[in-house]
């Protein structure tokens, strides 16, 4: 299942004093949502590189649920180096583990879950039946 990546999904990997320490670097806009866009972006693009044909959500802040932590780490670890920030062994270990894990995903060795839609019969082209279990009882 793919779904949209939101700041909830950082806020529980970075503390707000965190969060608010890379806002008040920024000039202009909200930085953390276009940082948002552009690691959707670029795990986006790893998939779509990847030897194995995922069918892709199509908002462009849609991801994977297999992918969305690992993205979010990487996240963590940019947005806590661009405000100067420091970055714990644990969170580099994150971010590596991160990385090593698109780097998979590149070559095909780790497919994240296809967009799933919702089957029906008429999309699925077989004849939808129910079955009522009760009405053997009777006879």
């Amino acid at each position: 299942m793919w779904r949209k990546v939101h700041e909830a999904d950082l806020n529980a990997s970075l503390s707000l004093a965190e969060i608010d320490a890379f806002r008040k670097s920024a000039l202009d806009g909200d930085p953390v949502e276009a940082q948002i866009r552009e690691v959707c972006a670029y795990v986006r693009g790893i998939i779509r590189s990847s030897p194995s044909r995922v069918v892709m959500a199509k908002g462009e802040d849609y991801l994977p649920e297999s992918l969305i932590l690992p993205a979010m780490n990487i996240l963590r670890f940019n947005l806590l180096t661009r405000a100067n920030l420091t970055v714990n062994e644990s969170r580099k270990l994150a971010y590596e583990k991160a990385e090593e894990l698109l780097e998979k995903v590149r070559r095909g060795e780790f497919v994240p879950e296809s967009e799933t839609v919702e089957a029906t019969s008429e999309i699925a082209g077989a004849p939808a039946y129910a079955t009522d279990a009760h009405h053997h009882l009777l006879d």
